[in-house]
């Protein structure tokens, strides 16, 4: 499946919708609200835009684990 960016929205752009939906889907799906205590599992893109999204969504306590030294 494919569809045509519109031309005001970049290549790069482009390139960071799809890891940003995977992110919002999955902080929607835990539920997250406001003073939610969650633990996310890997620093890789989606990790840390999930991150991101659940501070937004209200999250106040967040755990990120990832590798030593790969991008925490």
């Amino acid at each position: 499946f494919s569809s045509r960016l519109p031309d005001h929205v970049s290549m790069e752009e482009g390139a960071f919708l799809e890891p940003l939906s995977c992110a919002v889907h999955s902080v929607r799906r835990a539920g997250v609200t406001l003073g939610t205590r969650l633990l996310i599992c890997g620093a890789g893109p989606i990790g840390i835009l999930s991150m991101m999204v659940a501070r937004n969504m209200g999250a106040t306590h967040i755990c990120l684990t990832g590798i030593p030294g790969a991008r925490v």
